[in-house]
């Protein structure tokens, strides 16, 4: 601004106003598209860091499928060593089991039952299509000896291109003498069913058998060989995979947080121009209005204060801006005492759906949830993979414990994934001790304080998978020192016996003095866990010691 104190020439005109219009709108113009262009930018930037968040949300997702699947690779091989093992290495036991496994279309395209003798290792029986590593060979053998050494499968990859397939064997490392050998193919386009799964839609991947990532070692794959390897943002997830691992590499398909986010850059960039062009040309007007009225000193000030406020709120929308934009952190949980404790059923063939977790959310609020799908199996398993990272990234996104529910129960149906699953969803408040609770058809959970023990009075909607459906959460206050027990039915339930026996039975057996979190569980799951029940048991107890 230019000082009116210098306004007046020696003959009296205005000096050095015949040029301030012009330098005004240039600085004014310099200015706001310096502050556009860094609004822009850090909206870029913002945009970009939340994108990669979401990326690795959804790598971690399509990380869990991918563990989900190579379960029911080791879970046959494993059974069917069990088997051979217990009947002596019956062929036709092999045959009978396997059979069901191998072939066209099925989990192995070859199988085999090897022997060892002395120092010599031979085939017994095999089933299926030739296999791509020739028993006689020095490799078949020493890779199949090698299972005889590893505390779990062995894992390699064989042939090239069209043919190349993937060869695992399993033997119990101590006093074995038999091991089991098989080969699945990949297919010629290098994707297999299981990255169909909704959690691979909005991602390009690859994934490579072992840490590295050349072309060597790729198995499968969404995309031609030439725009391998992926560039650009990109998330890398390990998974354990028998003695070497799976290295998954994704990158985003499409805008993983929507096309507003992708657009904000530019429309900031092109209405922050459009702004400072208005600013620019409100200036110069401003500035010429002050040269004609040069004398009217209190006008000219009131258009400098207009001109000021324009730049303030230009600036305030950045500010925003950035304050909305900035991701959460995820601290610990400084006045939480937590255990957890997690039993198998008798049955342990299949794999159960319980699971249990607590995450921080923000500095003063933590989420935590309960879950149990129904059956058991792979299916089952995958099904609650799934929920628990959906569950986990909408509580990371700020849903309250009733609207996670309800977008979940949008995503499982029970015709088309064979499972339903009860859950309960809890976020807490580490400053005051409230917890905001809705439950999807789970048992309320249990809060032990120096009243007594007391189920939560929650109104418990549908499970999830039924229908789409609406659910109401129930706020609970706790005091220092107080504890919220969450569990699964199987803690409770006994066959032929009403699930309020059980509940009662549980209140009784958790006024009993104990020390920890920890030897409160063991407490009860020595009390209350059936011996030989087949049911699963998950266990999440909460203790909030108060406002730190």
């Amino acid at each position: 601004m230019i000082s009116p104190a210098s306004r007046d020439a020696p003959d009296g005109t205005a000096a050095g106003w015949s040029m301030a219009p012009g330098r005004t709108a240039m600085i004014v113009a310099l200015t706001g598209l310096i502050i556009t262009v860094a609004v822009a930018w850090t909206a870029r930037a913002l945009n970009g860091h939340n994108e990669h968040r979401l990326l690795e949300v959804q790598a971690r997702q399509a990380a869990a499928v991918l563990s989900s699947t190579i379960l029911s690779i080791e879970s046959p091989l494993a059974t069917a060593l069990q088997t051979e093992t217990a009947t002596g290495g019956d062929p036709g036991q092999f045959r009978r089991y396997m059979s069901a496994q191998t072939g066209p279309g099925r989990l192995f395209v070859s199988a085999s039952l090897w022997e060892a003798k002395g120092y010599s290792l031979r085939p017994v029986v095999s089933l299926g299509a030739r296999p791509e590593l020739v028993p006689t060979s020095d490799r078949a053998r020493d890779f199949v000896a090698s299972a005889f050494r590893s505390p779990t499968f062995v894992v390699t990859s064989i042939g090239a291109n069209a043919g190349q397939r993937i060869a695992y064997a399993i033997a119990l490392p101590k006093g074995s003498t038999f091991a089991v050998y098989a080969e699945r193919a990949i297919p010629a386009n290098r994707r297999v069913p299981v990255e169909s799964n909704p959690a691979f839609a909005d991602l390009n991947y690859a994934t490579y058998l072992g840490p590295g990532t050349s072309l060597t070692a790729l198995a499968t794959t969404d995309l031609p060989l030439s725009d391998l390897p992926l560039t650009g943002d990109t998330a890398r997830d390990v998974i354990p995979f028998g003695d070497t691992a799976l290295t998954l590499v994704a990158s985003p398909r499409v805008a993983l947080g929507g096309a507003v986010g992708g657009a904000l850059p530019w429309i900031f960039l092109v209405g922050g121009t459009v702004l400072t062009v208005a600013t620019a040309a409100a200036a110069r007007e401003l500035v010429r209005r002050r040269r004609d009225a040069e004398h009217a000193a209190e006008t000219i000030a009131g258009l400098y204060s207009r001109l000021d406020g324009l730049y303030a709120k230009q600036r305030t929308i950045a500010e925003t801006l950035q304050r909305a934009l900035l991701p959460r952190s995820n601290p610990d949980i400084p006045s939480l005492e937590i255990a957890s404790r997690y039993i198998a059923g008798a049955d342990g063939v299949d794999i159960g759906g319980d699971w249990y977790g607590c995450i921080a959310l923000d500095d003063r609020h933590f989420g935590f949830v309960v879950g149990d799908v129904s059956g058991r199996g792979l299916s089952a398993a995958t099904v609650m993979a799934r929920l628990r990272f959906t569950i986990r990234a909408y509580l990371l996104e700020g849903h309250a414990p009733e609207v996670v529910l309800e977008m979940c129960s949008r995503q499982l149906d029970l015709e088309e994934d064979g499972h339903f699953s009860t859950v309960l969803v809890g976020v807490g408040d580490l400053t005051s001790g409230e917890v905001t609770l809705a439950s999807a058809g789970h048992p309320s959970p249990l809060v032990l304080s120096g009243s007594g023990p007391q189920y939560v009075d929650l109104e418990r909607g549908l499970p999830l998978g039924i229908e789409p459906s609406t659910y109401v959460s129930t706020n609970v206050s706790l005091a220092p020192g107080s504890t919220l027990l969450a569990f699964t039915d199987g803690l409770v339930e006994r066959r032929g016996e009403s699930i309020d026996v059980g509940l009662r039975r549980l209140a009784e057996a958790a006024t009993r003095p104990v020390e920890t979190l920890d030897d409160l569980i063991s407490s009860l799951i020595d009390r209350l866990a059936e011996s030989g029940a087949e049911d699963d048991i998950a266990v999440l107890a909460l203790r909030w010691r108060g406002a730190q």
